[in-house]
C-alpha cells in the first residue's frame, strides 16, 4: 500500500509540476501579477475620487480634483488591455528567448490593427477614434491572445532566423531594429488578412468574435460559485502533494476573475450598481484567515515543542497569507491527518462570503485591490465593517475546523518528542 501510494504521489507531482511549469500559464501568471501597480494606483484614485463623506464630492469637484481622480482611473484600469499586451509579452518572450522589446512592439501593432476605428461626434464635430471600451476589460481577453500569439509567432521567426542579420559593426539598436523588420511585416500581414475575414462575418472584427464566443462564456463560468469552489479545492489538492497550487492555478484564476472584477471598479467609479459578486480581490480576501487560524492554534493551543516552534516561525508570515512555514514545516503537505480542513476551509470560507454577499449582508467587492489579505485590515479596505465582521468570524471557523485534527497531531508529535527524550 505503501508503494502504491508513493507511485501515486509521484505521477500526480510530475504531471502537476508540469503543468505549473508550463511556459504559457507561468507567463499568463506572471504577467497578470505584475499588472498589480498599475490597478492599485487606479484602486487608489477610485477611493479617491468616490469617499463618501458627506460635501467630499462638492469639495473635491470645485477645487478641480474630482476630474483629476477620474483620470486616473482611466488611465490605468479602464486602459488595462494596453498593459496587459505589454505585460505579457515581456513574460511569453522572456520563457522563450526572444527579444522582449520587439515582442512588445509587434503585440500591441497588432491589437491596433485588428481593433476597429469608431466615427463620434464630440461637440457637434465628426471624429474618428478608437472606443475606449475596447482599451478595458472588455478588450482583455483579445489582449491576451494577441499578445501571446504574436509573441509566439515572432519568437519562433527570430529562432528560426528568418531575420535581417546585420554586420557586427552595426550598432545594437539598429541592428535589433532590422531583426524584428522580416518579422513585423509577416506578422502584420497575417493579422490583417485576419481583420479583413472578420469583417466579412457577422461579428465585424475581432473584440466582437471574442467577447461573445470567448469572453462572455468565461465571465459565466467566472460567476458560478460551483466553479470557484471547485478551483480553490484543487489549489490545496495540489498543495497536499508539494506543488505550489496558488501559483498552479493562478492563470485560471486570473482568466476568469480579474475582467469581473475591473468591470466592478468600472461600475464603481461611475457611481453605477456593482454586477459581480466574484472577482479576484474577493477570492482573495474572502479565502478567510485559515493560515492566521492554524498558526494561532499551533502557538497556543499545541502542547509539542516542534507545533510550537512551528507557531512562533509561521504567526507573522500567516497574519499576510503566507502559509509555506507550515506548509513545510508540520508538515502538511503529505499529511492524511490535515487532508480534510486543508482542502476544506478555503471551500467553507468562500461559500459562507458568498452566500452573506448574496443576502446582502456584506457589500460587493468595488475592484479596489489591496495587496496583503492582513484579516479585518482588507476587509474594511475593499468593503467594510460588515466585511471584516465576516474575516472574525472566518477566523473562528478556521480554528474549529482545524482544531480536532491539530490536537490529534500535536499529541502524536508530543509522544514521539517524549519517546525521543527517552532514548536520550
Amino acid at each position: 500500500m505503501g508503494a502504491k501510494m508513493q507511485s501515486f504521489t509521484n505521477k500526480i507531482q510530475s504531471s502537476m509540476g508540469k503543468f505549473a511549469s508550463n511556459k504559457l500559464l507561468s507567463a499568463i501568471s506572471n504577467g497578470m501579477i505584475r499588472l498589480l501597480p498599475v490597478t492599485m494606483v487606479g484602486s487608489v484614485f477610485a477611493i479617491l475620487g468616490n469617499l463618501g463623506f458627506p460635501g467630499y464630492q462638492e469639495f473635491v469637484n470645485k477645487i478641480g480634483f474630482g476630474s483629476i481622480f477620474a483620470m486616473g482611473v482611466q488611465m490605468t484600469t479602464n486602459l488595462i488591455s494596453i498593459y496587459v499586451l505589454i505585460s505579457l509579452a515581456y513574460e511569453y518572450s522572456k520563457k522563450l528567448n526572444g527579444s522582449k522589446v520587439n515582442s512588445i512592439l509587434l503585440s500591441v501593432m497588432s491589437f491596433f490593427l485588428l481593433t476597429p476605428i469608431s466615427n463620434f461626434k464630440v461637440k457637434g464635430s465628426a471624429v474618428v477614434g478608437l472606443d475606449l471600451t475596447y482599451l478595458g476589460s472588455k478588450g482583455m481577453f483579445v489582449a491576451m491572445i494577441v499578445s501571446l500569439s504574436v509573441t509566439r509567432l515572432y519568437c519562433l521567426l527570430e529562432n528560426k532566423h528568418i531575420t535581417i542579420k546585420m554586420p557586427d559593426s552595426v550598432p545594437p539598436a539598429v541592428s535589433n531594429s532590422f531583426t524584428g523588420l522580416v518579422p513585423a511585416w509577416i506578422i502584420a500581414g497575417i493579422v490583417l488578412v485576419i481583420n479583413g475575414i472578420l469583417r466579412a462575418t457577422p461579428f465585424g472584427d475581432i473584440h466582437d468574435l471574442v467577447y461573445t464566443i470567448v469572453q462572455t462564456p468565461l465571465e459565466h463560468l467566472g460567476g458560478s460559485i460551483w466553479a470557484l469552489l471547485f478551483i480553490l479545492f484543487f489549489s490545496e489538492f495540489l498543495w497536499f502533494f508539494g506543488i505550489h497550487g496558488s501559483m498552479a492555478t493562478s492563470a485560471i484564476i486570473y482568466t476568469l476573475y480579474q475582467p469581473l472584477e475591473l468591470q466592478n471598479l468600472a461600475a464603481y467609479t461611475a457611481g453605477q450598481a456593482l454586477p459581480n459578486i466574484l472577482t479576484k480581490t474577493f477570492i482573495d480576501v474572502m479565502k478567510g484567515p485559515r493560515h492566521f487560524a492554524l498558526a494561532l492554534l499551533l502557538l497556543f493551543i499545541c502542547r509539542s515543542h516542534h507545533m510550537k516552534s512551528v507557531g512562533k516561525v509561521a504567526i507573522i508570515p500567516a497574519i499576510f497569507g503566507i502559509s509555506e512555514p507550515m506548509k513545510f514545516g508540520i508538515p502538511m503537505v503529505l499529511n492524511p491527518i490535515l487532508f480534510i480542513p486543508m482542502t476544506l476551509s478555503p471551500v467553507i470560507s468562500v461559500g459562507l462570503a458568498y452566500a452573506a454577499t448574496s443576502l446582502k449582508l456584506i457589500p460587493r467587492m468595488t475592484g479596489i485591490t489591496f495587496p496583503w489579505n492582513i484579516p479585518v485590515v482588507s476587509g474594511l479596505i475593499v468593503g467594510d465593517w460588515r466585511t471584516a465582521v465576516l474575516q472574525v468570524i472566518q477566523l473562528f471557523i478556521a480554528m474549529a475546523l482545524y482544531y480536532p485534527f491539530i490536537k490529534f497531531l500535536d499529541r502524536q508529535t508530543l509522544e514521539q518528542e517524549a519517546e525521543q527524550v527517552e532514548k536520550e
